[in-house]
């Protein structure tokens, strides 16, 4: 009788949307029904080879430390640099690219392991690495001096991120990869590095004087900042059926002088992305550690990406927590069901094989 009712629902329900009046019908947001998105990551990921960052050169995207592992992980995030991929304004999508190479490199590994297949996520970094003719053409470079987590700094040159040149340029990378990879099923998912200048999280900046400073007097502001953010949705609009990631912080203020968190902007984003993307969306962090660790503002986003219903994903703050579990089991507590592990500097390499099944256990099951 329930099936008999069901049937009888949804037919009635298609009916009236078939005689919906037209005006009615495009005021409806259009979404992608789950069986149009390829299924998100689960389980642990290698966050690829991060080590080519801190010296500004190009990843290695080859399976050589993932293979010391083999079996144990679950998924990938290949690396690309902006001006790699497309190195002048006419060239288009570079053939054989940073992308190809390491999609053929998880097609071998796929080939030899057939019954442990890794998924994959793109990372295209941004930023530092934005091709020159795109940081001329948004109005020259920016030389700032980054400093790291680690307080370390470094001489480093920007574009004019937030201006209309600069978004146009990295609008149009998303249609050439769009095009060229939501197609394949291997692809999962694709990281949001809109607007990212000094790390893959587009509402992280480093707000010390030598970075803020010069950012400020080169025409950056709080609207137009959150303006670059408020375009990710649409920026990523060409991805059909592989869901965007989009690493959260709370947003910072600067038109004060003095940086300050502002949580809600951040939380109304989330909002504004489940409602217009659907199951496209999905929500990760890239500080996750013990609880006693994250900041307050940082949980308060945490449980609001648990509540929000959409997939939600992390990655690791340290390289090689010394309580992996812990930190492990606080991301699923929070509705986790993939974290990001680091390749380089220790991370999962120096994991035990059974702590790696029994976590990436913890997170396929957290659904």
């Amino acid at each position: 009788m329930r099936s008999n009712c069901s049937i009888l629902l949804a037919l009635v329900t298609a009916l009236l949307a078939f005689v919906a009046p037209a005006g009615l019908a495009e005021q409806r947001p259009v979404r992608l029904t789950d069986s149009a998105v390829k299924e998100p990551l689960r389980g642990l990921i290698s966050m690829g080879a991060y080590k080519f960052a801190p010296v500004l050169g190009e990843p290695d995207n080859s399976l050589d430390t993932v293979r010391r592992k083999t079996g144990l992980l679950q998924g990938i995030v290949i690396l690309a640099s902006w001006r790699s991929l497309v190195p002048t304004a006419t060239s288009g999508l570079a053939d054989n690219n940073e992308i190809d190479q390491g999609l053929d490199a998880v097609r071998k590994y796929n080939q030899d392991n057939p019954k442990t297949p890794l998924a994959v996520k793109i990372r295209v970094w941004g930023g530092f690495w934005a091709p020159d003719w795109v940081m001329e053409a948004s109005g020259g470079k920016i030389p700032v001096v980054h400093t790291n987590g680690q307080g370390k700094s470094k001489d480093r040159n920007l574009g004019h991120v937030w201006s209309d040149a600069y978004h146009k340029a990295w609008a149009h990378l998303q249609e050439l990869l769009a095009a060229k990879y939501d197609g394949d099923p291997l692809v999962h998912e694709v990281a949001v590095t809109s607007c990212m200048m000094f790390t893959a999280e587009p509402f992280s900046i480093d707000s010390h004087p030598g970075a803020l400073d010069p950012l400020r007097k080169a025409g950056m502001t709080d609207a137009n900042y959150k303006a670059c953010l408020n375009n990710i949705v649409d920026d990523y609009a060409p991805w059909k059926t592989t869901r965007f990631e989009t690493p959260l912080n709370p947003f910072k203020e600067t038109d004060s002088g003095k940086p300050v968190r502002d949580v809600n902007f951040t939380l109304s984003w989330m909002d504004d992305c489940r409602k217009r993307a659907g199951d496209r969306c999905v929500f990760d962090n890239h500080d996750l550690d013990l609880p006693t660790k994250v900041p307050k503002e940082l949980q308060t986003i945490y449980a609001a990406m648990k509540r929000s219903g959409a997939e939600v994903e992390f990655q690791t703050g340290p390289a090689s927590p010394p309580d992996l579990g812990g930190v492990i089991g606080y991301g699923v507590s929070n509705g986790a069901t993939s974290i990001e592990l680091y390749q380089d500097y220790g991370g999962f390499t120096l994991v035990p094989d059974a702590d790696l099944r029994k976590y990436s256990a913890m997170l396929i099951n957290n659904h």
